[in-house]
């Protein structure tokens, strides 16, 4: 249970996004519903019986919390500033081109 609660001070390291702010990371706030979603879901099989289907289903739960912190918000911060660099250069040639032409 300390570890649900310590992870979240880790993402004071493993947000490596340049942008912050989550209105225009379109997919950080996909992850970030799929992560509320999850969490519903692990406070409803808290309140669970410790049966067969309840017990898989919180394992593969509590996973995929942990992984939220530690792989995705790391993985889709790296993805998305790609695409924003990928973006960048591909904005700054087009507008030599189009100076050049003039």
């Amino acid at each position: 249970m300390l570890s649900a609660i310590l992870v979240i001070l880790t993402l004071a390291f493993s947000d490596l996004a340049k942008l912050r702010g989550i209105q225009f990371k379109p997919l950080n706030k996909t992850m970030f519903f799929i992560f509320v979603g999850n969490l519903l879901l692990l406070l409803v099989l808290g309140a669970k019986h410790v049966e067969s289907p309840f017990i898989e289903i919180g394992q593969i739960a509590t996973l995929v919390y942990f992984s939220y912190f530690a792989v995705i918000i790391p993985m889709s911060t790296i993805f998305e500033n790609s695409i924003a660099e990928f973006y960048t250069q591909i904005k700054g040639k087009l507008s030599k081109l189009y100076t050049s032409a003039h």
